[in-house]
This record gives C-alpha cells, structure tokens and sequence, in this order.
C-alpha cells in the first residue's frame, strides 16, 4: 500500500492511501497538516524525510515515521520552487526565486554548498538530479540550462536556451536509466540525449504541457492543461490521449504500473496501467487546489486502517502532524546503522581549487604563528 502526498495552495500537505472495499478501491485521508504560510509550490520525498518548499520561503522537513514536523530551513530569500533529494538521500537541493541553489546535508540539515546567483540572479524555476547523483540540471529565468558537477562541487557547462528558440521552461526530468531527460516550455516537450548532447525528439501538444512522468526509458506520461493525460513513446510518432480531468493537470507521478494524477480543481485518480492502457481505479476530492504530489512508498511509515467498531468515525479522522504529541513514557528509538553507500554515489561536495564567479570560497585555514627565538640576555659579569 502506497500513500500519496500531495500540497496545496493553501499551504496543506495531505496524504491519502488507496484502501480496498466491496465495492472497489476508495482514496482516504491518512493525515493532513499546515506547516506552511503560504502556497506548497515543490515536494521531495527521501526514506523518512518528506520536504516541502512555498511561497513562505520555508523549506518544512516532515518526518514521516513520527508524523511531526523535523525541522524548517530557512536559507532562501524567495519562493522555494524546486526541490530534490539525491537518490542516496543524503543531500537536498533546493532553489528559489532569490536565484540562489543551496545543497544541505541530510540529517544535520547543515548548508554545504550555495550556488549564489546560478541563473545569473534571475530565479531558479526546476532542478534535476541525475541518478547517478554525480550531476544535477537546472533551468530558470535566464533562459539557460545548467549542468552542475555534484562530486566537485561546481557547475560544469551552460547551455542558452533562447538560442535554440526554447523561452520559457517550466520543468526537467530525467528518465529512469538518466540518459535522457524531459524539457517542458509553451506548448513543447523536447527530449534530450546526454550522450548525445542535443534534441532527440520535439513535440508540439494541442494544449499547454504540465508535468512529464516518465516510465522506462523509451515511454513517458504528459498532463495537460485541458485535463488530458497523454502517453508517448520516444521511438513514435503517435500518442494515446486520455481525458483524465475537467480542469488542468498540475502534476504526475508513476510507480509499479500506477499513474497518480492531480488536478487544480482539487482532484486526485489513481490509474492502472494495463496492457499500455490507462484504467482509473478510484478517486477523491481535497476540497484544496493541488500544485504538487509525490508518493510515499514504504509500508512500515504509512498508516494503516483502523479496525475499531466505529469504523465510520475513523474514516472522518484526520491525523494533525502539526498537534500530534509524543508520550515521555515511550522507549527509545534504536540506533541503526546506516547502509553501506553505493560506489560512486553522492557522498559529499569538494571544493574546486578554481575561483569561478558561483562558487563560494573554499574555507579559510588557520595560520598558526610562528614563535620568535628569543636572543639569550647577555650575563652581567659581577
């Protein structure tokens, strides 16, 4: 059982998870909670840490096992529009309309990196990190795409957009393996070959492109503004359209044959993919305009039903992270130790020995003084 996460305008942060019934599938509420002043715009979600940025300037750090709040980073001076844990999880990127990239350790939450000015001051509008966690892309106002170098900590090449005819980008994803990575801008959804270094595929949709959500390597969903969702295969030319919502489709995810979709009306569905054919399996209304969803993918932090005999008041029951109180009397968490990293997995960010106008200065070191030889006094002969 998978928990859908998913924020808001009015700055709520909801989970709901798909319970059977006899009469089918139904979405129900597992918690909900108002870390946030203002609009949720991003949501990220790494083993038990889910992070939210909003238009409050807050960066709110949710731990999924408590339900309570972790902690709140308060390092931007703007809206937070993108964020993204490694893959390993052991750093968060996040980027805001202040134009800055900041890279925090997880679990201390200690700033180790800050791109100051990374699209030349104008805002940082999406971030990608690749699966290997050796590099992350980024795009913004400045109508540039950037790659940055995580092992070396520093950015690596720009490429000018407005120079391919590309304005206005909204959203970078890459595919499952990395080699390729999805660019959103008007009415465009243009596929890039890393190793190849250029456009692979253009295409031109009928109303304004959302969200991407890719599924292997070659095939990826897109929302649309019109309420469709429609499937693509990078090697085709055609696509199968499905009118999903009423109103705009804000965000996509898929997982283990699922597609989750979001409207801005405050809609959520739950898709089964079968045979390459989209099949809704239930749905549910937030009563919120929803901006952004993620899911939660770990059974022992999801919630379970509870079988009480008022069964029909529980299901009205919304956990409140924000008021939920931890006994005194409750044992201890065990400590446990951390998994063994991947080779060439993200560790952490060096410093280059270039002085290059992003990069921050590489911590002064401290100069011991050197004592004097003090000359021998000369002795007084009685």
């Amino acid at each position: 059982m998978d928990e859908l996460v998913v924020g808001t305008y009015e700055g709520f942060l909801l989970g709901y998870s798909i319970f059977p019934e006899q009469t089918g599938s139904k979405l129900k509420q597992t918690f909900a909670t108002q870390s946030h002043t203002a609009a949720v715009r991003c949501l990220s979600l790494s083993g038990k840490y889910l992070a939210s940025g909003g238009t409050d300037d807050k960066v709110v750090v949710i731990d999924l096992k408590t339900r309570k709040e972790h902690t709140v980073l308060m390092n931007h001076d703007g809206t937070i529009n993108t964020a993204a844990f490694t893959s390993s999880g052991t750093h968060l990127l996040t980027g805001s309309d202040d134009g800055n990239i900041i890279v925090t350790r997880t679990g201390n939450w200690q700033i180790e990196k800050i791109w100051k000015k990374a699209h030349g001051g104008q805002p940082v509008t999406a971030i990608a990190v690749h699966p290997s966690d050796k590099l992350a892309l980024s795009i913004g106002g400045d109508k540039t795409l950037r790659t940055w170098n995580l092992v070396k900590g520093r950015p690596a090449f720009t490429i000018n957009l407005s120079s391919k005819g590309i304005s206005m980008p909204t959203e970078i994803k890459f595919s499952p393996g990395g080699d390729r990575f999805s660019l959103i801008y008007q009415q465009c959804v243009d596929v890039w070959t890393i190793s190849k270094a250029g456009v692979e595929k253009h295409i031109t949709c009928n109303s304004k492109p959302t969200s991407v959500q890719w599924v292997t390597d070659d095939k990826f969903y897109v929302g649309l503004e019109n309420g469709n969702v429609i499937v693509l295969n990078v090697s085709d030319s055609q696509a199968l359209t499905y009118q999903a919502h009423k109103q705009r489709v804000k965000c996509l995810y898929y997982e283990n044959e699922m597609l989750y979709s979001v409207s801005s009306a405050g809609e959520l569905k739950v898709w089964s993919e079968i045979d390459s054919k989209l099949s809704e399996i239930c749905s549910a209304n937030a009563g919120c305009r929803l901006t952004c969803i993620t899911l939660n993918k770990q059974n022992h932090l999801i919630k379970k039903e509870d079988k009480s005999d008022n069964e029909e008041e529980n299901e009205e029951k919304v956990e409140d992270l924000s008021n939920s109180e931890e006994s005194d009397d409750e044992p201890a968490e065990k400590v446990s130790i951390p998994a063994k990293r991947q080779p060439g997995a993200f560790v952490r960010i060096s410093y280059g020995s270039d002085n290059e106008e992003n990069n921050e200065a590489p911590p002064k070191k401290k100069i011991k003084k050197r004592k004097r030889n003090k000359k021998p006094k000369n002795k007084v002969n009685e």
